[in-house]
């Protein structure tokens, strides 16, 4: 019974070393187009003016950006027009 209980502990030590996870055959990469938040960034040109008018200003980009990808979307039609809205009203 004193040699058993080592002997099992090793074979269980030598059973687990040798499962290695497998590896997926193919590595996943990063979607092509730049992110969408960055996009909208850079169309944001709004140098003055206050935080919120720059707040909205890349909200409505970015939502104009999705609205471009899924033209169907009812839900983001209605977002881009009440963020031209907001900017209408608070940036002029």
């Amino acid at each position: 019974m004193k040699r058993t209980i080592p002997f099992l502990l090793a074979v269980l030590f030598v059973a687990a070393c040798d499962d290695k996870p497998a590896k997926p055959s193919v590595v996943p990469t990063g979607p092509a187009v730049a992110p969408m938040a960055a996009q909208a960034t850079a169309a944001a040109a709004v140098s003055g003016g206050s935080t919120i008018c720059r707040v909205y200003v890349t909200e409505r980009d970015v939502a104009k950006t999705q609205l471009d990808a899924a033209p169907a979307d009812t839900i983001q039609q209605r977002r881009v027009t009440m963020l031209n809205a907001l900017v209408n009203e608070t940036c002029n």
